[in-house]
């Protein structure tokens, strides 16, 4: 009797644990947030193709548990751009974040999580000096539906030495939770550059270590239109 009720609150407890789906291709993260010690990294290529040529962005970002819903988070990005006849590459930009999480429900598929990051540039890819921005992250699994939200309000100074109003806005959706996730997710960003984006793609995850995934994307990036493609590796590291 009394390893069967043991075995059915390890049951419930094991139902009662979220169900994230895959994370997002270009939205900030998911609202999850790692267990204490627990570490997440996630390497990303996205292709733009535009009138002055192909602009590649390579962001490698990481995330650590620290306990009490908290966790720390990095990323640096790899860029490369052409600029009339100016073809800049190497490291454009670098960032560090805290995020901490508000509400975790099981029972009604609802995870929602604020953070603040911080971003400095190279003058070679972006006239923002550095910037600031809040974050809030929502996620609402309905059915075998599972949709995000973010809102990333801040400010930047510029190389003018001016302070700007900064803004990211991103939905996404990503249907099951299976091996094979078909996810869709638009993007917008207000900033030096105003950009528009739209993602369509698939992510491979056959089991909790690692996520494949890759995607194609539309848009427009100041003022023109721009094609391109977007893949993504995550590795959980576990703690």
């Amino acid at each position: 009797m009394l390893f069967a009720s043991l075995a059915g609150a390890a049951e419930e407890t094991e139902a009662k644990q979220f169900d994230w789906p895959v994370q997002a291709f270009l939205l900030s993260d998911v609202p999850q947030i790692q267990e204490p010690g627990a570490v997440q990294t996630q390497a990303s290529l996205r292709l733009r193709s535009t009138s002055d040529g192909a602009q590649i962005d390579a962001p490698l970002q990481g995330e650590v548990g620290l306990g009490h819903r908290l966790q720390l988070e990095s990323e640096v990005e790899w860029s490369r751009e052409r600029e009339a006849r100016t073809l800049d590459r190497g490291v454009s930009q670098v960032g560090v974040g805290v995020h901490v999480g508000l509400l975790e429900s099981a029972d009604s598929g609802f995870s929602l999580s604020s953070g603040l990051d911080g971003e400095l540039a190279r003058p070679e890819f972006s006239d923002d000096q550095w910037a600031l921005y809040g974050r809030l992250l929502a996620f609402k699994r309905v059915g075998a539906l599972g949709l995000n939200a973010v809102l990333r309000p801040g400010f930047a100074q510029t190389r003018q030495q001016q302070l700007e109003p900064r803004a990211e806005l991103g939905l996404g959706a990503a249907w099951g939770s299976g091996v094979l996730v078909p996810m869709g997710e638009l993007h917008a960003e207000l900033g030096d550059e105003n950009t528009l984006d739209a993602v369509g793609g698939l992510k491979l995850k056959p089991g909790k270590v690692v996520e494949l995934g890759a995607g194609a994307l539309v848009g427009r990036q100041g003022g023109e239109g721009v094609y391109g493609a977007t893949t993504s590796l995550i590795l959980d590291l576990g703690g």
